[in-house]
């Protein structure tokens, strides 16, 4: 079905949108695809670094002699 949907989609655009706009717009959406791989990248690495300076902050047991 969501197939079917994107292909009548693709049709449409191709009827409506000259090609020259329809180059644009698929550079838009790979740019706009890229800044949310970006974000998420982002996230992601700031969760881990987050998680390591949780570790490096557990106290650790000294023995004293």
């Amino acid at each position: 079905m969501l197939g079917d949907a994107g292909q009548l989609f693709g049709t449409t655009v191709n009827e409506l949108v000259p090609p020259e706009a329809q180059v644009h717009l698929l550079n838009a959406q790979r740019e706009l695809l890229l800044a949310v791989k970006a974000t998420v990248d982002h996230h992601l690495r700031a969760e881990q670094d987050r998680d390591q300076r949780r570790q490096r902050r557990r106290p650790v047991k000294v023995d004293v002699d």
